[in-house]
C-alpha cells in the first residue's frame, strides 16, 4: 500500500511547490505596485512642486527680473520721415518739388536720460524683484504650513476613525450576547435596551469620524492631487521644536512675510531716488536729412533738445515729498507687521506648549485612569459582581478619551507645524 501512496505523496509535494512559486510570482508584483506610505516632507514636496500659486508667483518673479537689465538703458533711438513746408494753395499747391522750401525729409532722434536717473530705475526694478521674491518665499512657507496641516488632519481623522471602529466591535460582539443574558435572568429587559443604545451611539460616532476622514483627504487632495490617496506614514515627532521660545527674535529676522515689508520699504525708498533724478535735465539730439534736389540743394538738420525744470518746487520737489511719505507709510506698515508677527508666532508657542502639557497629562494620568476603570468593570462583570452597563460605558469613556488624546496631539501637531514652517528650510536657526 505504501508503494502507491509513496509516488503520490512525491506529486503531492511537487504540486504544492509549484502553487507556492506560482504564488509568490504573483504576490511580487502586487506587493511592488503597492504605494509607499506618504511621509509629511513628502507631502509637501508634491504639494509645492503643483502649486499653481507658486508657479504664478515664480512668473511674476521672473517677469520682474527680466525688466532689471532693461530699466537701466537707454530708450530706443526714433526715425522720422516725411514730406515738409509742402504748399498747400497757390498755383504750386500739393507740388513737392517746385517750392524751394518743400523737402523729403527723413532723420533719427536719440534720448539721452541722465545717468543718475538711468541708475535709479534699475535699482528700483532690482528691488520690484526682491519684492517679488519676497512674496514667493512667503508663499512657500504659507503653502507648507497649509500642506502640513492638512496632513496632521487627515492623519488624526483617520486614526480617530479606527479608534471609533474599535469600539463598534467591540459594542457589537458583547451586544449579541445580551438575548441570552436577558433570558437567564443576568440582564434585565432596560438594561438589554440601553446597551443596544450604546451601540447605536458608536455607529453614529463611527460615522462622524469617517466625515472627518473623508474631508481631510478632500483636503489633502487639494493639495496633492492623486498623491492624497496613499496610505499615511507616522506622523514626525511633535514634541520638540528646532528651537526654543527665546529665539524667536532670530525667527521673526528671517520671517518672509516680514522680508516682504522691508522689501516694499526699500522699493519705497528706491522710488525716492527716481523722483529726485528728475531734478536734472535729461537730453536728445536729432539728425535729419533734407532733399530738394534737382532743383535745389538739399538739407541738413542737427538738433538738441534739453528738459527745462523751471518750476520744482511745484513739479519735481512735490514728486520727491510724495515719494518720502510713501516710504514712511512703507516702514510704519513693516513696523506693524512685525508687531502683529511676534504676537502671532508667541501665540503659536502658547498653544504648543499648553497641547505639549495636556498631552503629557494625557499620557500620565487621563489614559491610565480610563484603562483602570474599563480593567475594574470588566473583572466585575466577569466575577459576577457587576453588570454588562458599566463595562460598556467604561470602555466608551476610554474611547472617548483616546479620541481627546488625538485631538490634543492634534492641536500640537499644528501649533508645531505653524512654527516649524514659519520660515524656509535655509533660514531655520
Amino acid at each position: 500500500m505504501n508503494r502507491f501512496l509513496a509516488p503520490n505523496r512525491a506529486h503531492a509535494v511537487h504540486a504544492v511547490g509549484a502553487l507556492a512559486a506560482a504564488a509568490l510570482t504573483l504576490a511580487a508584483p502586487l506587493a511592488r505596485a503597492q504605494p509607499s506610505a506618504l511621509t509629511l516632507d513628502a507631502a509637501i514636496q508634491a504639494g509645492e512642486a503643483r502649486s499653481t500659486r507658486i508657479a504664478a508667483q515664480s512668473a511674476a518673479v521672473t517677469a520682474a527680473g527680466e525688466l532689471v537689465e532693461r530699466a537701466a538703458r537707454l530708450p530706443d533711438p526714433k526715425l522720422s520721415f516725411g514730406i515738409e513746408n509742402l504748399p498747400v494753395s497757390g498755383p504750386d499747391a500739393w507740388q513737392y518739388n517746385t517750392d524751394f522750401m518743400t523737402m523729403r525729409r527723413i532723420g533719427i532722434a536719440q534720448d539721452f536720460v541722465n545717468s543718475e536717473k538711468r541708475k535709479a530705475r534699475g535699482e528700483l526694478a532690482a528691488r520690484l524683484r526682491d519684492v517679488e521674491s519676497a512674496n514667493l518665499d512667503a508663499q512657500r512657507a504659507q503653502l507648507r504650513q497649509e500642506i502640513a496641516i492638512a496632513w496632521f488632519d487627515a492623519v488624526y481623522a483617520e486614526r480617530g476613525r479606527e479608534l471609533a471602529a474599535q469600539l463598534d466591535g467591540e459594542f457589537a460582539t458583547k451586544v449579541d450576547t445580551l438575548g441570552a443574558a436577558v433570558a437567564g435572568g443576568r440582564m434585565s429587559a432596560a438594561q438589554a435596551i440601553a446597551a443596544r443604545s450604546q451601540l447605536e451611539s458608536a455607529k453614529d460616532r463611527v460615522l462622524d469620524q469617517e466625515r472627518l476622514a473623508r474631508r481631510a483627504r478632500i483636503m489633502l487632495a487639494a493639495f496633492l492631487g492623486e498623491t492624497a490617496e496613499r496610505p499615511l506614514a507616522a506622523p514626525p515627532d511633535t514634541s520638540r521644536l528646532p528651537y526654543a521660545g527665546d529665539n524667536i527674535l532670530k525667527v521673526l529676522e528671517h520671517h518672509p512675510a516680514l522680508r516682504t515689508y522691508r522689501s516694499r520699504e526699500a522699493l519705497a525708498t528706491s522710488d525716492v531716488a527716481l523722483a529726485e533724478s528728475t531734478r536734472r535735465s535729461d537730453w536728445g539730439v536729432e539728425l535729419a536729412y533734407g532733399q530738394r534736389s534737382p532743383n535745389f540743394s538739399n538739407m541738413l538738420t542737427l538738433m538738441f533738445r534739453v528738459d527745462l525744470p523751471i518750476d520744482r518746487a511745484n513739479r519735481q520737489d512735490r514728486d520727491v515729498a510724495s515719494k518720502l511719505a510713501l516710504v514712511e507709510q512703507a516702514r510704519a506698515q513693516a513696523e506693524d507687521a512685525g508687531r502683529m508677527h511676534e504676537a502671532e508666532v508667541r501665540g503659536f508657542i502658547a498653544d504648543w506648549e499648553t497641547a505639549q502639557r495636556r498631552v503629557e497629562r494625557y499620557d500620565a494620568t487621563l489614559v491610565p485612569l480610563a484603562r483602570e476603570r474599563t480593567a475594574a468593570a470588566l473583572a466585575a462583570y466577569r466575577g459576577g459582581r457587576g453588570e454588562l452597563g458599566p463595562v460598556l460605558e467604561a470602555r466608551r469613556a476610554g474611547i472617548e478619551t483616546g479620541l481627546g488624546q488625538l485631538g490634543v496631539e492634534l492641536e500640537r501637531a499644528k501649533a508645531w507645524s505653524r512654527l516649524v514652517y514659519l520660515t524656509l528650510d535655509e533660514h531655520r536657526p
